[in-house]
């Protein structure tokens, strides 16, 4: 089974409600992230009845806000489900850019990433994120909070994740965030336009569509579909049947299909599909009458493709126009765009949200960096890139920084920095010098967002984010002051840019994302779009002329408008985005982080990850990883882990049924400092064949201890479209017998140290959405292994050097792997192989392997979006042709093996992760001694 690399792990774990399961509770759908922090960070923690508030000390008065509202959002979050949250640990990452958060048990924690950035919204995020996660908190101890550590949290983390739907728990964790706050994402028209322009184009697409995804069309996220469900299930049924649902759930926990009976029981014989149809059917009524009169505006001419493509940001410079390409087929790029014509510029690598800034040549833009050992110390970079030049430099600034702006005459760069408590100030450098030239600190509790010049270089206008809502804010240069431009209020303000002296902006005050014109003399606003889904992103093409983006169907257009106030003002009052009934209930709570209702006044204690060593949780079962069927091995397993991700200690049990042999075992890792460092003991048995005589063999066993050492220094990084990760391997063991059945002769009682080393680099171009491999990649390996201290009775060694490269196919998402392996041989390691053997390698016999060679070449076949009752949903069916080699200063040109795959992109039973990829490749065997010719093989992987 690992010869063939039958990836069996997950879908075993994943259908057994007695095992881990990887499911994800976040805002942005991100996995739950086990990376470490930097060791040098020195942590406290608060501690109150019911949170234990985790943070870096730098962090220490936004913590204490922070701490001083979570018993009031708890209520929040859990009332209407009679849920009553055990004491959760709540660890704040205040060194990481990533705006995110989850929760998970094993160990019961909820991580919050609360730095605010660049990214719009309509309220205060961390807020807005702690009321999110502490509703999965109240969900999780609502249906199965009773099962607890120290032996069955992987138990009840299994039970949340296969019973109730991803798009119910993450759809009602939306409505929490949005009926508890005065903004959330139930009141941001660009959070609907996907499902709002697919419905109203008439691509009304299948639920299961709409929840899992496709790679060639653009669909909702199970968020958003699951949101509306939510919200459409509670207007027609009352918010008394969320706690239902979950009662006869947890009345049920060992049922089939749990969370589908509660929903037809407590509704009116609702299954999904059903609810699905009603809450579209009764959104789109509304959709359709807003848009009535409003059609999509004319677009630029760009290169066709039949998947959807986004040209953000357009910007003007020197004839041509300028604008950030995002598609499905490929990386993330700003390009040029001239008759209809698009050339690449640049790639931008990973940004916490699309950005550059163009002016008379000069590019700017930010991306995410992060420290090579510890991934959860994240950090940006400004770069820097003469287009016509192709000069290019990256500026390290302080902190954390944002959204780079440059001035009319280049001179001056001005960025949005926070700092390590959570404070925002506005930054400008000398572009020449790399020095600041001045820092505008901004009052506490106000972020700043999206910087912008006047052409005269002394004014800059930014957007303001506090517990009061957003505004736009105005800097003076010269002297250092502020004014603010327009009153609080819960608009999703972007991309404010200056006009003359007056600023046109992003907002929605008729419901819809249109962009306004805010006029200095009459201090009034006046609509410039009207659009049928959405209008952003406005760049000056010349006094008169407007650069936008349109939103359509197939992803955001490029329009040039002329600079036309309509004749009507806009009204003094606005039009809400309100779906959920609750918003138009009066006493409507919210929380905020301000001096008003909390106060720095908690005394904090010093935290140590140490203390967590022993923080046992959960009872897991055990099959040797389950990579094998045909080797099942009953067991269970006890695991502690600390809550900062530095320590695991598994204690295990085993019971090997092809041997009737039992097996013990501890293991150790410690991954908080530079090297993680691991540790491994196993008392095992084992048996064996000696020769009686010529003709026959005799069975003994015995019993072994074996204890392990393993030191790893694992780097990673991020350079604009590369991905480079490399380290540095040690590895050695003890390997003691005894309890030998018979006298033997020549039987080695002791393998002392042997050693292992390894050195490996990897670079490799970051993905595209349909990509099957990267396009291009380089990566190399090399193991040795000896046993300097095994004395006379053993000895030899064996070197491995292992490369992959990865090449472009003919078309697009096409791609060409080519993997190479050599070896060197001597003594005890004569029949060990360290390099990957060919396909079908068990069905000929074989002389020593010195080297092989594999061609492999992956390539889509179709997208069809099919789905299989509520068995499996199919987006993708790719294939594969390959051939190998080995030893080929032997064989030539003729290949050992070669064969076919076909496979395909998999959800099953409506789960949104993981991804599964299942096929059926055959194998031709081009040796004569073969026991057999064609050998079919069944594969199975999983991907987050």
């Amino acid at each position: 089974m690992n010869r063939y690399k039958y990836h069996i792990h997950y879908i075993i774990k994943y259908l057994s409600i007695l095992i881990y399961i990887l499911t994800s509770h976040t805002l942005n759908a991100q996995i739950i992230d086990n990376d470490q922090v930097d060791p040098r960070i020195k942590w406290e923690q608060f501690q109150t009845p019911h949170h234990r508030v985790i943070f870096p000390k730098s962090y220490r008065r936004q913590a204490s806000l922070l701490t001083n509202l979570l018993d009031s959002m708890r209520y929040y979050a859990s009332e209407d489900l009679n849920s009553h949250p055990r004491k959760i640990p709540v660890v704040l990452h205040a060194n990481h850019i990533l705006q995110n958060g989850f929760v998970q048990l094993a160990p019961r924690k909820t991580e919050f990433f609360p730095l605010p950035s660049g990214v719009a919204s309509n309220v205060e995020w961390l807020p807005n994120l702690a009321q999110h996660e502490l509703r999965h908190v109240a969900q999780m101890d609502k249906l199965s909070g009773k099962l607890r550590a120290p032996f069955l949290e992987q138990f009840a983390f299994a039970m949340f994740g296969i019973h109730l739907p991803a798009w119910y728990f993450e759809g009602d964790a939306v409505a929490t965030e949005t009926q508890f706050s005065t903004g959330g994402r139930g009141r941001m028209p660009s959070w609907f336009m996907p499902l709002r322009a697919n419905e109203l184009s008439g691509r009304s697409y299948t639920f299961d569509k709409n929840i899992l995804g496709s790679f060639r069309d653009i669909t909702p996220t199970f968020y958003l579909t699951g949101y509306l469900m939510n919200v459409h299930l509670t207007n027609q049924y009352g918010y008394e049947i969320r706690e239902k649902i979950l009662d006869d759930m947890r009345g049920n926990l060992f049922r089939p299909f749990n969370f589908y009976k509660a929903l037809r029981n407590n509704s009116a014989s609702l299954n999904s599909q059903k609810l699905y149809k009603s809450s579209i059917d009764s959104f789109s009524t509304v959709w359709k009458e807003e848009a009535i009169g409003k059609k999509i505006m004319t677009a630029l001419p760009t290169p066709s493709s039949r998947y959807p493509q986004n040209y953000m940001l357009p910007q003007y410079d020197d004839g041509k126009v300028f604008s950030l390409f995002q598609s499905p087929q490929k990386v993330s790029q700003i390009v040029s765009i001239y008759d209809g014509k698009s050339t690449h510029i640049a790639y931008t690598g990973q940004q916490l949200t699309p950005y550059f800034h163009i002016n008379k040549n000069l590019i700017v833009w930010d991306e995410i960096r992060k420290n090579p050992r510890y991934g959860k110390n994240t950090f940006q970079v400004i770069h820097l890139l003469n287009w016509k030049t192709g000069a290019r430099k990256t500026l390290h600034l302080p902190d954390f920084v944002y959204t780079p702006s440059l001035s009319a005459d280049n001179k001056i760069l001005a960025v949005v920095r926070v700092d390590p408590a959570g404070r925002s100030s506005l930054l400008r450098y000398d572009l020449a010098t790399e020095t600041l030239v001045s820092s505008f600190l901004i009052p506490d509790g106000i972020h700043i967002q999206q910087p912008q010049f006047h052409s005269n270089g002394q004014k800059i206008v930014c957007i303001a984010v506090s517990a009061l809502g957003t505004s736009l804010i105005e800097f003076e240069t010269t002297t250092g002051k502020y004014e603010q431009l327009l009153p609080w209020g819960q608009q999703t303000l972007e991309r404010p840019i200056y006009a003359g002296d007056d600023i046109i902006y992003k907002a929605h005050y008729n419901a819809i994302d249109n962009l306004y014109r805010w006029d200095r003399d009459t201090q009034t606003i006046h609509a410039l779009t009207d659009a049928l889904y959405g209008a952003f992103n406005p760049s000056l093409l010349a006094s008169d002329s407007l650069l936008l983006n349109e939103y359509t169907p197939d992803g955001y257009r490029i329009t040039l408008r002329p600079i036309e106030s309509l004749t009507q003002i806009l009204p003094a009052s606005t039009k809400q985005l309100l779906y959920d009934r609750r918003d138009t209930e009066q006493g409507q709570h919210t929380a905020v982080l301000t001096d008003t209702l909390a106060s720095d006044s908690l005394s904090s204690l010093p935290y140590n990850s140490i203390s967590g060593l022993f923080n046992f949780h959960s009872l897991s079962i055990s099959s040797n990883n389950f990579e094998s069927l045909d080797n099942f091995r009953p067991g269970v397993f006890w695991l502690a882990n600390d809550l900062l991700n530095t320590s695991q200690i598994v204690l295990g049990y085993e019971y090997d049924t092809d041997i009737r042999k039992s097996i013990y075992s501890a293991d150790f890792t410690y991954a908080k400092y530079y090297p993680k460092f691991s540790l491994r003991y196993e008392n095992r048995g084992q048996i064996g064949q000696a020769r009686e005589n010529e003709q026959s063999f005799i069975q003994f066993d015995w019993r072994e201890h074996l204890y392990a050492a393993n030191v790893q220094i694992p780097l990673s990084i991020f350079r604009q479209h590369m991905i480079y990760s490399y380290g540095l391997n040690l590895g050695t063991s003890y390997l003691k017998r005894y309890d030998v059945n018979m006298r033997l002769s020549n039987f080695n009682e002791e393998i002392a140290f042997p050693m292992t080393y390894q050195i490996y680099f990897n670079r490799n171009m970051r993905r595209s959405t349909m990509d099957l491999q990267p396009m291009w990649g380089q990566n190399f390996s090399m193991t040795y292994r000896h046993l300097p201290f095994a004395g006379d009775a053993l000895s030899g060694n064996i070197l491995s050097v292992r490369t992959g490269f990865f090449f472009p196919g003919i078309i697009s998402n096409h791609g060409l792997q080519v993997r190479i392996g050599f070896q060197h041989k001597t003594g005890t390691y004569l029949f060990n192989n360290d390099i990957p053997v060919v396909s079908g390698f068990g069905y000929f016999p074989s002389p020593r392997v010195d080297n092989t060679l594999l061609l492999s070449y992956r390539m889509p076949i179709a997208y069809p979006d099919w789905t299989v009752g509520p068995l499996a949903y199919i987006k993708r069916i790719q294939a594969r042709l390959f051939s190998d080699y080995q030893n080929i200063q032997d064989s030539g040109i003729a290949p050992k093996t070669f064969g076919v795959g076909l496979s395909a992109d998999v959800n099953f039973l409506r789960y949104v992760l993981p991804d599964v990829n299942i096929g059926l490749q055959g194998i031709y065997i081009n040796d004569q001694r073969a026991s057999q010719r064609v050998v079919p093989v069944f594969n199975i992987s999983y991907t987050y």
